[in-house]
């Protein structure tokens, strides 16, 4: 979780009359921050990922100030736009597949010193962890605007096509060198690996204001001296990089600043189109209106709090504009909020603005001792069991496709679960088999050394029936139909569970050497049994499983080049036969 750490002094001044070191260390850790170091004047504080808006002095401060009370301003009113700069930023089609998303926003009149430096900085690099993904998601460029020239242009340039001076440097590199040889650019070179150009804001006398992800210039380095502050924000996620330029935007008002929109204007283009990007007023800081129903929440704190009291609790956590209307209570989130998302999130809001303290509860009056599900000991002796024999446990997805699941194991396709709208070919159906699966990982690590025994403990769907199953693959050139059969006795004897052979043509198996395990299930769970294998229901014995070597077909169809025997048995019919 990020630590933030902070000045005292500059915290005081930000938090205002009455503010008391040793109130602050007891208080903040209500709101969800753990005290983790506090010597001299620097204070350490450290906070969930999902507030990035505490990330900075000035946004705990923000906090704090309303969760103490102090805070009587509408912020819904003060941290907002205050009118427009008659800036425009205009974006070029070359970034479409460089690095599509843009944001800004002109921030006039920032009261700039150490303090307040220094947390700009610190704010920008945690956002780049967090929000940003290491800058891949999201990098924010912020700029002294004094020496720029507007219309700013975002484009994409080759490598050789433009030189600048970049941050603590004193002469200009081009951007080759900068990504070999500057510690910022050695440090994110990866994120634009493989590209021919690379993204590039420069002004309308082509001077360069930032290389994003990697480096701003020196040209527009924030100092002292700063009072007009443009803020850039790229990447791949429009809500991320809105979130970001809306924190970067409420930390500067808080320091005096006052924000004026920017057009950002993209190109009239489809693919920019359908990711949801198109010309429109930055920064895009709107307070979202949301409510919550008054009896589902009293419902929920266990508490018959009154409308006043939860009202209350929503204005402690920064809400606004609380009204209630017909059972529900509405109220405006703050544009620096994302983690707000569904009525329990405000439940929750609620709760911390009333006090955790306050709520009292009963001790359970019925004595209950927690023991570990049948399952779970199951698939821990399997666990050890297989270990113990060499193979090495591994965890696979449960989306497959028809081509993997049926054509490439030489299996009759079946009734099975499709996807409306799958995201990509590969993962159109829930699989009825966890051995494609394997086999796929196999393929993936066909370069390794053999032997390769893998296992899972899995599932799969049969019907609309989900089942718990156990899956075993052996890649070596003597796995054979009887290594197989030794590794199922060993699971099984040892379970206690006696089982039969009858000889199964699957399809994915050699002919005559596969087979299917065969058990006998008491009638009344015999009625209910839904077995994964239709293939080989029948009779009055039900089927566990199947084991075997498998074709040569399917094998040379997963670029296999050695011998593989499979194992997959059902673990919830496993359970019930089972005295464990």
């Amino acid at each position: 979780m990020p630590v933030i750490n902070l000045g005292i002094e500059d915290l005081e001044r930000l938090v205002g009359e009455g503010f008391c070191l040793e109130e602050f260390n007891t208080e903040i850790p209500m709101i969800g921050a753990t005290i983790e170091k506090v010597e001299g004047d620097d204070l350490a504080v450290e906070f969930f990922p999902n507030r990035p808006d505490l990330f900075s002095v000035e946004g705990i401060a923000r906090a704090y100030r309303r969760f103490k009370g102090t805070e009587d301003r509408d912020l819904s009113s003060t941290h907002r736009i205050r009118g427009s700069s008659g800036i425009e930023l205009i974006v070029d089609i070359g970034v479409k597949d460089i690095r599509p998303v843009i944001g800004a926003a002109f921030v006039r009149g920032v009261k700039i010193d150490e303090d307040s430096l220094i947390s700009i900085m610190n704010l920008q690099e945690k956002l780049h962890i967090t929000v940003g993904r290491k800058r891949k998601k999201v990098a924010i460029g912020i700029h002294d605007a004094g020496p720029l020239s507007p219309p700013f242009r975002y484009w994409a340039a080759s490598p050789d096509e433009i030189s600048f001076v970049p941050l603590q440097k004193d002469e200009e590199w081009d951007l080759n060198r900068i990504l070999e040889e500057h510690e910022k650019g050695t440090a994110y070179a990866w994120i634009l690996e493989g590209m021919e150009k690379y993204p590039m804001i420069t002004d309308s006398r082509k001077q360069v204001l930032s290389f994003p992800p990697v480096i701003n210039g020196e040209l527009t380095k924030v100092t002292e001296e700063t009072k007009d502050i443009f803020v850039d924000c790229t990447g791949w996620d429009l809500k991320a990089v809105t979130l970001a330029v809306n924190i970067v935007c409420a930390q500067l008002i808080d320091r005096g600043g006052t924000v004026e929109d920017v057009k950002v204007t993209y190109p009239d283009n489809e693919e920019f189109k359908d990711l949801g990007l198109e010309t429109e007023m930055w920064p895009r800081m709107d307070w979202r209106e949301t409510s919550i129903d008054i009896d589902w929440a009293r419902n929920w704190l266990g508490k018959e709090l009154s409308s006043e009291e939860l009202a209350h609790s929503l204005r402690t956590m920064g809400f606004e504009k609380i009204n209630e209307e017909k059972g529900a209570i509405k109220c405006l989130i703050p544009p620096w909020r994302n983690d707000i998302l569904h009525q329990a999130d405000l439940v929750e809001d609620i709760a911390i603005g009333y006090g955790f303290q306050r709520f009292s509860g009963e001790s359970s009056r019925s004595v209950t001792i927690g023991s570990e599900r049948k399952l779970s000991t199951i698939s821990r002796y399997i666990r050890q069991t297989m270990t113990g024999l060499g193979f090495l446990e591994v965890r696979t997805i449960s989306l497959s496709n028809e081509k993997v699941q049926f054509n490439l194991m030489e299996r009759n396709e079946v009734e099975h679960i499709r996807l409306t709208n799958p995201i990509t070919i590969d993962h159109t159906m829930i699989r009825m088999s966890v051995i494609p699966s394997l086999l796929s990982l196999l393929r993936s690590n066909k370069h390794r050394d053999l032997p390769q025994r893998i296992f899972e403990n899995a599932d799969i769907m049969v019907g609309n029936h989900s089942k718990n199953m156990f899956c075993a693959l052996s890649e070596d050139n003597r796995a054979s139909f009887t290594e197989a059969k030794g590794y199922l006795q060993r699971i099984l004897q040892d379970l206690g569970i006696a089982f039969i052979l009858e000889p199964a043509d699957l399809g994915w198996y050699i002919k005559g050497r596969g087979a299917a395990i065969m058990v006998e299930v008491p009638e009344g769970k015999r009625d209910g049994h839904v077995g994964p294998f239709p293939e080989l229901e029948g009779g009055k014995m039900v089927p566990l499983g199947h084991f075997g070597e498998v074709h040569p077909g399917s094998i040379s169809a997963y670029e296999l080049s050695a011998p593989v025997s499979a194992i997959e048995m059902d673990l919830d019919l496993i359970m019930e036969l089972t005295g464990l």
